[in-house]
């Protein structure tokens, strides 16, 4: 109910947009403008796109307001167009996103093989550098990191090198901190 009058009819005033009173539709838009903005408001993530969503439904309305029938449920009437633009907006953001996912793909499948090409030259590469940082290692650290590449047990180890368990794991440890830092720097100490 309308702040302006006591009770508001909608078909009178359909009936005076009608006949020729095109600036009496304001009226209908004071009215249910509140109602198709909250409508849509709580259906949408931003108010902008509610206000414009109301503004189209109006304008909507106003371009069909000859086919409403006079006698019937206008507010109905008006909030099935809201709807309708609600559900158009869906739709366009929902092209707008699967063609941004079409395109997102598109680039993905065209870089892929030289995002490929260029990982498998650098493992390459890294594999390179880690065989030549083994082969500077000295001796026995060379040793065990190759025996630790083949699988190679533990206590296959103790007796082989003639080492405790415990001096095999600092000798790797020195190792693997030796290979680190000439990966690193191309250097080895």
């Amino acid at each position: 109910m309308s702040k302006f009058s006591q009770k508001f009819d909608p078909d009178s005033v359909v009936k005076q947009v009608l006949a020729g009173e095109k600036d009496r539709f304001r009226l209908l838009v004071r009215e249910y403008g509140m109602l198709v903005r909250g409508y849509l408001a709580a259906r949408v993530y931003h108010l902008e796109d509610a206000e414009d969503l109301a503004q189209e439904a109006f304008l909507v309305a106003f371009s069909k307001l000859s086919t409403y029938e006079i006698g019937t449920n206008f507010r109905a009437w008006l909030l099935s167009i809201a709807k309708f633009q609600f559900n158009n907006h869906w739709k366009k953001i929902n092209r707008r996103a699967n063609a941004m996912e079409r395109f997102r793909n598109d680039i993905a499948n065209a870089l892929q093989p030289e995002m490929q090409k260029v990982s498998n030259e650098l493992k390459q590469d890294s594999v390179r550098r880690l065989l030549n940082c083994i082969s500077k290692l000295p001796g026995r650290s060379r040793h065990l990191i190759r025996a630790g590449l083949d699988g190679v047990r533990m206590e296959s180890l103790t007796e082989e090198l003639n080492l405790k368990p415990n001096a095999i794991y600092q000798l790797r440890h020195r190792a693997h901190l030796a290979l680190r830092k000439c990966m690193e720097e191309g250097i080895l100490e």
